[in-house]
């Protein structure tokens, strides 16, 4: 019977979040980048959500609405922007930026974390628990040094050792019974 209230965090794939919430941090720094390019030409320029689906052709038609009076000839905006001097080199290379990552959305850690939910899934993650604390009791109380290759050798569908964080963590791959 598979306990339905009862799930564990069992691993965090922690370099994709960083990498993805980096991406993310680009779409956002790209945005203001745009902005910031945008209130050079037309400081009152207002932005909703609808702005950046087509930035440029919003930067135009807000020009075009800005220099309503002055644009007597009824020039296309792109002439207008022209005729005006604007260097709008830096606005596209940002719209550029913006459009390689305007899908991204924000990262949620839970969409990068691995839960032990079924009943068998729990109880293999007890046992790997049991095993590292089992190991650091021995380490402590016995003063033997448990060699991380040792250990995982012996135990390598079980508990894994991350060299970063200087711990024993149980395999997710066997708790979860993915094949390797």
């Amino acid at each position: 019977m598979i306990n339905e209230l009862v799930k564990k965090s069992v691993f965090v794939d922690e370099a994709k979040f960083s990498q993805d919430l980096e991406v993310y941090s680009n779409k956002l720094t790209a945005l203001q980048n745009i902005k910031k390019e945008i209130k050079k030409f037309i400081p009152n320029c207002k932005f909703n959500d609808e702005f950046f689906n087509n930035v440029l052709d919003n930067f135009y038609s807000s020009l075009l609405l800005k220099y309503k009076k002055q644009n007597t000839l009824n020039l296309r905006a792109e002439k207008l922007a022209e005729l005006l001097e604007f260097d709008l080199s830096e606005l596209k290379k940002n719209i550029s930026d913006y459009e390689n990552v305007k899908d991204t959305v924000s990262p949620s850690i839970d969409s990068y974390t691995l839960y032990a939910e079924s009943d068998d899934e729990l109880m293999r993650l007890d046992l790997c628990e049991k095993l590292i604390n089992n190991i650091s009791e021995i380490e402590t109380k016995a003063g033997v040094k448990a060699y991380p290759f040792e250990v995982t050798r012996a135990f390598r569908n079980i508990v894994n050792f991350d060299v970063r964080k200087n711990k024993y963590l149980p395999n997710h791959r066997w708790i979860k019974d993915l094949r390797y």
